[in-house]
C-alpha cells in the first residue's frame, strides 16, 4: 500500500515540548531520522514533505506512513504497534545513521510496492532544508511566536523540488529548494527580526594541516582560522597548494587568519617585551604566508592576561577572542560583545560569546535556545562555534550548508566582518589582572616530565634573549646607605605552620651571616634559614625551610570536605651539619624527614650574603630517595617562605614582570614575589623573592608560601633563588639572577634524574 506521508516519531507531544535536553548520542540519532526523511528519492516516492509524529499517542487520522522511529524512542514506540490506526503502515526502527535510515526506508517503500528512483542529485541540500525547517519552527517557538508557514504551498514546494532532483533537472530542483529556503527566511521577521552572527573559527594544529584543513576551505560560509605563525609557516614548506587557497579566500573576504603569536606558550611565563615580539613574529609570518595582516587576535591556548590590550593595540589589532578553547575558563565578562580595556586605559574591541563544540549533535539540536537566550541578554546576537579543522560534526555540516543558501539561523561572518559591522557594540570592561587564572601543569605531570625544569630553563633562555641589557646580580641593585646603629630589637612574635621555626634571632654567631646590609641566620637543627633581617630592622622578615609535600587521599563520599591543602603533609629539615665556607657564606646538609621517620632525601642547601648588597643567594640541592607520584600541586618539592602574621602585608606575584597584588592559592611567578606593606610604608620594608624562573607557588596559609623546586618526572632538583630586603625594582634582580649560569651541572635551570 502507498504510504501517504512520512513522519518521523518524535518524544513530545508537541515542539513546544521538543527534547533539546537529549544527550550527544540521542541527539545524533534524533538529528538523523528527521534529516534522513528529507532526502528527495523518499519525498518523490511518497509524493509529500514528512511530518512528525509523538511516539507517545498514535496518529489521529487513518493515513498509512512511512514511519521513522530514533532507536532512542524505539522501546516506547514498541507500544503503539498494535494500533488499528497503524495498520498497514511500514517502519524504519533501529537504524542509527541517516544513510542507513534512507536505505531502509528505500526498501520499506519497495516492499510496500513503490518504485524509489535514485536521486540524480546529492541529497545534502534537501538534508539541510529538512533542518531548516525544524530551526525555523522551534525559534518561532522559543520567541513565544509560529511561523505562519503555508503549509500546503510549501509543501508543494519541497515535492516539486525533490521530483526535480529526482529526474536530473538540476536548474529546477535548485530553483525549487531556492523557494523553500525564502519561505523559511520570510518567517525571521515574525519573531526574530534582527541581526544574528555566527562565527565559524577553526582550530589549527600540527595533525590538522593535509586534507582536514583542504575541507575547511571547501567550507561555503565564511570563517576564522586560529592558527601560530610556527603552523602557518610550517604549512607554507609542505603543503604550498592549501596556502594558495588559503590566499585566495583570505583575498575575498572569506577567511581571516585569527592571531596571531609565533606560538601557544604560556602567556604568563612572558615579560611583556618578549610578548610583544612573539607577537611582532607571528604578524610577519601572516603576512608572508597568507599575505595579509592579521587584525583580530586569538589563541587556542596559552592563557589570557589583562596587558593584551595594550600589547594588541600598539600593533594596530581592531579585535579579539576573548575566549580560549582549551577548557581553560576565563572571568566573564558579562556580555558576547565587549570593549576590553587594559590597565593602563588601552582597548581592544572583542566577542566573548560562549564557545559552542561544533562536533557535537547537541549543540545543533539547542541551537534555537541558544540563539534565543542571546537575543534576550545581549545587544548584538552572536554565536561562535569552534572546532579542529576537520573534526566538525556533520550537523554542524548541516548548518553551514544551510547558511549558503539562507540567513535563517543567522549570518556567518569572519571576526574582522564582525566587528566592523558591530562598531562600539560592547560594553566597557576591564578585568583586574590577578582574576586570570594562572598557566597551571598537566595534571599528569609524571608524563609530562619535569615541567618546573623545563619552565626554568625557559625562563633563562627569555632572559638571555632579551634586547635590553641585563645587569650582573651586583650591579642589580644600588649599595645601601651606611649601616647605622640601632637599639636593640625585641623578639618577633611567631606563631604559625613552622612551630617554633620563626623564633626570636637567638641563634649562635657561628650559624649567623652578616654583610652590613642584610643579616641572615640559619636554624641549628633544620639547617633552614632561620630569619632574614635588614641593618634597621627591629625583627624577622622572612623564614625559610626546605620539605618535600605529599597529600593525604580525598575523604570518602559523605564525609566532611577536605581541600587538597588541609590534607597536605610536609616531610621537614634534619640537618647533619651546618659549615661555614666564608665570612658571608653557610653551608648545611642533611635529610628531609617524614612525621612517620621515613627518610624521603637529602639536601644541601647554601646561603651567600651578596657583597655590600641587601641579597641573599640560595642555591638548593635536594635528592629524593625515590620519585613523587600524582598532581604536582600536591606532591612536590617546595622551598616554603613564611612571615610574621602580625604583619600586614600584600602577597604580590611578577606577571609579565609586574608586580601585582595575587589572592590565588595556586599561581605562577616565574620572576619574582614580593611581600610589600599595605598602605605608604617604606620601600626598606619589602621583601623579594626572585624565583629563578620557578614558576609554580601554592599559598598554604595566610602567611606562608611554597615555592615548587620540582615534583613527579625527577628525583635531583638543583635550584637559585635570591632573597633581598627594601628592593624598588624587582625585575632587574630576577633578571639578573636568570643570566647566572652557576658552576656545576644543572645547577641554574635544575635537572631531574
Amino acid at each position: 500500500m502507498q504510504p501517504e506521508r512520512i513522519a518521523i516519531f518524535l518524544p513530545c507531544h508537541s515542539l513546544d515540548e521538543f527534547p533539546t535536553w537529549l544527550d550527544d548520542r540521542e541527539a545524533d540519532e534524533l538529528l538523523a531520522a528527521w534529516t534522513a526523511a528529507w532526502h528527495p528519492a523518499l519525498v518523490a516516492a511518497v509524493g509529500a514533505a514528512p511530518t512528525w509524529a509523538s511516539v507517545e499517542t498514535p496518529p489521529t487520522d487513518a493515513a498509512t506512513l512511512l514511519g521513522i522511529v530514533p532507536p532512542a524512542c524505539d522501546e516506547r514506540f514498541a507500544a503503539l504497534l498494535d494500533m488499528a490506526g497503524l495498520a498497514g503502515s511500514r517502519f524504519v526502527r533501529q537504524v542509527a545513521s541517516r544513510d542507513g535510515i534512507v536505505q531502509a526506508a528505500a526498501a520499506a517503500l519497495a516492499g510496500a510496492g513503490v518504485a524509489v528512483a535514485g536521486a540524480a542529485l546529492p541529497g545534502a541540500d534537501f538534508h539541510a532544508l529538512g533542518l531548516a525547517w525544524l530551526l525555523a519552527e522551534l525559534l518561532a517557538r522559543r520567541m513565544r511566536s509560529e511561523t505562519g508557514i503555508d503549509a500546503a504551498a510549501f509543501n508543494a514546494a519541497v515535492v516539486a523540488a525533490a521530483g526535480a532532483a529526482v529526474a536530473g533537472d538540476e536548474a529546477s530542483a535548485r530553483e525549487g529548494l531556492r523557494e523553500c529556503f525564502a519561505t523559511l527566511e520570510a518567517t525571521r521577521s515574525r519573531y526574530y527580526p534582527v541581526d544574528v552572527w555566527l562565527v565559524d573559527l577553526v582550530l589549527l594544529a600540527d595533525t590538522t594541516l593535509g586534507r582536514r584543513l583542504a575541507r575547511e576551505l571547501d567550507s561555503p560560509v565564511p570563517c576564522g582560522l586560529v592558527a601560530t605563525g610556527r603552523l602557518l609557516e610550517r604549512l607554507a614548506r609542505e603543503e604550498p597548494a592549501l596556502v594558495a587557497r588559503l590566499r585566495d579566500r583570505a583575498a575575498a573576504g572569506t577567511l581571516e587568519i585569527v592571531g596571531v603569536r609565533d606560538d601557544d606558550t604560556p602567556l604568563d611565563s612572558h615579560l611583556l617585551e618578549t610578548l610583544g615580539a612573539s607577537l611582532d613574529r607571528g604578524h610577519a609570518a601572516c603576512h608572508a604566508v597568507v599575505g595579509t595582516a592579521p587584525v583580530t587576535f586569538g589563541r587556542c591556548s596559552g592563557g589570557s592576561s589583562a596587558f593584551l590590550p595594550r600589547l594588541l593595540a600598539e600593533r594596530g589589532f581592531r579585535g579579539a577572542i576573548w575566549n580560549l578553547f582549551d577548557g581553560t575558563p576565563l572571568p566573564d565578562p558579562g556580555s558576547s560583545r565587549i570593549t576590553w580595556q587594559g590597565a593602563d586605559g588601552s582597548a581592544v574591541e572583542a566577542v566573548s560569546a560562549e564557545p559552542l563544540d561544533a562536533r557535537a549533535a547537541g549543540t545543533i539540536l539547542r541551537l534555537a535556545e541558544r540563539i534565543g537566550d542571546a537575543m534576550d541578554h545581549d545587544h548584538s546576537c552572536i554565536l561562535q562555534f569552534a572546532h579542529h579543522a576537520g573534526t566538525a560534526g556533520p550537523w554542524f555540516d548541516l548548518l553551514r550548508r544551510i547558511a549558503s543558501w539562507t540567513t535563517l539561523p543567522g549570518r556567518f561572518v569572519t571576526p574582522a566582518t564582525l566587528f566592523a559591522e558591530t562598531p562600539r557594540a560592547g560594553a566597557a570592561v576591564q578585568i583586574a589582572a590577578d582574576s586570570f587564572p594562572p598557566t597551571l601543569p598537566l595534571d599528569d605531570s609524571t608524563a609530562a616530565g619535569d615541567e618546573v625544569g623545563s619552565r626554568v630553563a625557559a625562563a633563562e633562555a627569555e632572559a638571555r634573549a632579551l634586547a635590553a641589557p641585563v645587569p650582573a646580580l651586583v650591579a642589580s641593585v644600588p649599595p645601601p646607605p651606611p649601616r647605622q646603629a640601632v637599639a636593640a630589637g625585641r623578639p618577633g612574635v611567631w606563631r604559625s605552620l613552622a612551630r617554633g621555626l620563626l623564633a626570636a634571632d637567638d641563634t649562635p654567631d657561628g650559624l649567623v651571616v652578616d654583610n652590613g646590609a642584610v643579616r641572615c641566620a640559619l636554624h641549628p637543627r633544620t639547617g633552614g634559614l632561620l630569619s632574614l633581617r635588614g641593618p634597621a630592622a627591629r625583627g624577622n622578615r622572612l623564614s625559610q625551610a626546605l620539605a618535600v609535600r605529599s597529600t593525604r587521599p580525598a575523604p570518602p563520599a559523605g564525609a566532611a570536605w577536605e581541600s587538597a591543602e588541609e590534607r597536605a603533609e610536609y616531610a621537614r629539615m634534619v640537618a647533619a651539619r651546618i659549615d661555614r665556607e666564608s665570612a658571608t657564606a653557610l653551608v648545611s646538609a642533611g635529610t628531609l624527614v617524614a612525621d612517620s621517620g621515613l627518610v624521603l632525601g637529602s639536601f644541601t642547601q647554601r646561603l651567600e650574603a651578596v657583597g655590600g648588597l641587601p641579597l641573599v643567594r640560595l642555591d638548593v640541592d635536594v635528592e629524593l630517595a625515590r620519585p613523587l607520584a600524582g598532581p604536582l600541586f600536591e606532591n612536590h618539592v617546595a622551598c616554603r617562605f613564611a612571615w610574621n602574621e602580625n604583619e600586614d602585608l600584600d602577597l604580590c606575584r611578577s606577571l609579565h614582570g609586574e608586580s601585582i597584588v595575587t589572592e590565588r592559592t595556586r599561581f605562577t611567578a616565574p620572576h619574582f614575589l614580593e611581600l610589600r606593606p599595605v598602605g605608604a610604608r617604606a620601600a626598606a620594608d619589602r621583601v623579594l623573592v626572585a624565583t629563578g624562573g620557578l614558576p609554580w607557588h601554592v599559598r598554604a596559609t595566610p602567611h606562608t608560601v611554597d615555592t615548587i623546586l620540582g615534583g613527579p618526572g625527577g628525583v635531583r632538583f638543583r635550584r637559585r633563588l635570591v632573597l633581598g630586603l627594601g628592593i624598588e625594582a624587582p625585575l632587574p634582580v630576577a633578571l639578573a639572577l636568570l643570566r647566572e649560569r652557576p658552576a656545576g651541572r644543572g645547577a641554574a635551570g635544575g635537572d631531574s634524574a
